[in-house]
């Protein structure tokens, strides 16, 4: 197996998979077109233009901003680079990660002098893992070694505090890893000090004490109040932690769904391994949303539509995913992260992914600077832009497409590979101690066929392990007349390869509708979303070179209803090619719908959905919808109406 490719150690719990090394995956196709417009977009531009990233940064010695802002967009800018061997984007991660190795202290402390927070440093650590798997420069491991021997000496006289007591998981992640790497033991005691003084997120998810958006359980100026008291009383004996704040703060919860996955790999607690799922089912019953995801505006905001969810949470979230998909040996997490990958990430990132948006609405008919009914965030926070609202979604966005293309496939202990999730790439690994290629050919999520071309240097045996995706009845998978074995919902192929062979698979996709919040309606097609695209008018309110501020105005109806019973399975579908999310919409839906003049607006956004709809026959229409992610407005929970 590749010597970058690191399995659990004893004594923590064997691992059925392990992430591979950066440059295995080769993405191709559409996701090849993402990742090279988000080069060309605002990822391989900002450190032009945007100080907190820029050489003024103090992780690059200069003066400006030293907490979290350049370590989240290395975190992003690394993955991104090494994809798509773009040398000048290496040329430029290189000089963060230089300044950092640099600056480490002769006690084993790094980054900026004047900021001794133990959280962006988290942040920076992910992206060095990045880096050393792309390179193995093996100035990373040492670097990291010594730096981890210093928190471990440190934590007891200076604990975590704030954000770094929410995000502690991520600390212990990187010590996981690097245990894994080289064996040593202090990192386990480690991980079980960095436990004890983050946020206990597993007893969270069990218990999962907020049911309702925080405005019921907690109005904003009260959590205000409660915030300026436990500062009142923190003090060396007692760490400011803001608690009820960070655990209902949206990308907290998305960070913290690994966090009791860590402490399991650490402990062997049942219940922590079991504390995702617990979390996931309530996340979703008391605050999900139909592209996939959880709101929160700024915090968890309930089940409404027209709630906002934070781009920094979709991202953070979907790295979650990722990494639960090793942790917890389980391949569904696919699902999920296909969910967030090809429907909440587009969606509130401008085509040319030079702006996007702080908060999206599953249901929002215009883009504009106005007050909303958010929890706690300004009222540009769903227009489009350089930093609409805060600009840590600035800093963090550009993580979402080249770590999903990273985490495509993983190896298995078996000396295998595993399918996580469905994209054209080209991976490369060893099995057997054979250099061996696969490559992905498929416009999926856009169409339902996925086609595998095996190359090997020597004819070998190895399993490939292919993710059966919950919603598809009738997922098939074979090679020279054979078919996968399906099991658990994960398909296997254990036979000897040879250069040639090919595995088809086939994954029908039918549109078929979900049940929400205020008995509203979704449409689905496989993995997509898809919604009604409103026109678009978009207004510039702040021209710049490189990334500009829009409102996005409606230009044509939105206040439809599906007809119950309707017609769901009309479909056009178009090559995609290169385009994906960055073109054209490739599949469209036809559905019978009326006109529902009652649904108006509630301010800035359009109303809940109606209840309890009725259309006199003969009203009825065909609308047509595309995949959210590529409706910039949109609705996509629609009311119901029956016939009177």
């Amino acid at each position: 197996m590749n010597s970058k490719v690191f399995f659990n150690r004893a004594p923590l719990p064997p691992s059925d998979y392990a992430p591979l090394p950066l440059t295995a995956v080769k993405p191709e196709g559409w996701l090849l077109e993402q990742l090279r417009t988000q080069a060309k977009g605002i990822t391989g531009t900002l450190y032009k233009f945007w100080p907190d990233v820029s050489d003024e940064c103090a992780w690059l010695g200069g003066k400006g901003d030293a907490w979290e802002r350049a370590p989240y967009y290395l975190d992003g800018l690394v993955p991104l680079a090494y994809l798509l061997g773009d040398e000048e984007l290496i040329a430029r991660a290189g000089k963060y990660i230089e300044w950092m190795l640099a600056s480490q202290r002769e006690d084993g402390f790094f980054g900026p002098k004047n900021n001794d927070d133990w959280w962006p440093r988290m942040v920076a650590l992910k992206a060095l893992i990045q880096y050393y798997t792309a390179t193995t420069d093996e100035r990373v491991p040492k670097f990291m070694l010594k730096y981890f021997a210093y928190e471990y000496k440190k934590l007891d006289e200076q604990p975590m505090i704030e954000w770094a007591v929410a995000r502690g998981g991520d600390n212990m992640l990187c010590a996981i890893w690097l245990y894994n790497l080289t064996g040593a033991k202090f990192l386990l005691e480690l991980c079980k000090k960095i436990s004890a003084q983050t946020l206990d997120w597993g007893r969270f998810f069990n218990t999962f004490p907020f049911t309702r958006s925080m405005a019921r359980h907690i109005p904003w100026a009260e959590m205000e109040a409660g915030r300026a008291k436990e500062a009142e009383l923190s003090g060396a004996d007692r760490p400011y932690t803001r608690t009820q704040y960070h655990y209902s703060h949206v990308v907290n919860v998305g960070m913290g769904l690994k966090a009791p996955a860590m402490n399991y790999l650490v402990s062997g607690s049942g219940k922590d391994r079991e504390a995702f799922y617990e979390g996931w089912q309530k996340l979703m019953r008391y605050h999900g949303v139909a592209m996939g995801m959880f709101t929160g505006d700024e915090h968890l905001a309930g089940n409404s539509p027209t709630h906002g969810t934070e781009l920094c949470a979709v991202v953070e979230t979907m790295f979650s995913l990722e990494t639960l998909a090793w942790a917890l040996g389980d391949l569904s997490m696919g699902d999920k992260l296909e969910k967030l990958a090809f429907n909440a990430l587009p969606a509130t990132i401008k085509a040319d992914m030079t702006s996007h948006q702080y908060l999206q609405q599953v249901n929002q008919v215009r883009a504009s600077d106005e007050p909303r009914r958010w929890y706690n965030n300004a009222n540009n926070s769903n227009t489009f832009g350089l930093e609409p609202n805060f600009g840590c979604c600035t800093a963090n966005m550009h993580q979402g497409w080249p770590k999903y293309a990273a985490n495509l496939w993983m190896a298995t202990r078996d000396d295998g590979l595993a399918a996580l999730s469905y994209a054209p790439c080209t991976v490369r690994f060893r099995a057997g101690g054979q250099p061996v290629r696969l490559r992905v050919k498929t416009e999926y999520p856009f169409e339902d066929a996925v086609r595998i071309e095996v190359s090997v240097k020597a004819s070998c045996r190895f399993p490939i392990y292919l993710r059966v995706p919950a919603w598809c009845n009738e997922f098939k998978a074979v090679c020279a007349g054979e078919t996968a074995s399906v099991k658990d919902s994960v398909a296997k192929f254990e036979r000897e390869w040879h250069t040639g062979d090919v595995i088809e698979i086939s994954l029908p996709m039918t549109a078929r509708a979900t049940e929400w919040f205020h008995q509203s309606r979704a449409v689905e097609y496989g993995p997509l979303l898809m919604a009604l695209p409103i026109a678009e008018e978009w207004r510039v309110t702040k021209g710049r070179r490189y990334v500009s501020d829009y409102e996005v105005w409606p230009e044509s109806e939105w206040n439809w209803a599906l007809v119950d019973g309707g017609d769901l399975s009309a479909r056009h579908i178009e090559k995609c090619g290169e385009a994906g999310f960055t073109g054209e919409a490739p599949v469209k839906l036809k559905v019978s719908a009326v006109r529902a003049p009652e649904w108006g607006m509630d301010g800035a956004s359009c109303a809940n959905p109606p209840i309890g709809m009725k259309y006199s026959k003969g009203a009825e229409q065909e609308i047509e919808l595309v995949p959210y992610g590529i409706a910039k407005l949109h609705v996509a929970q629609f009311p119901v109406a029956k016939a009177e």
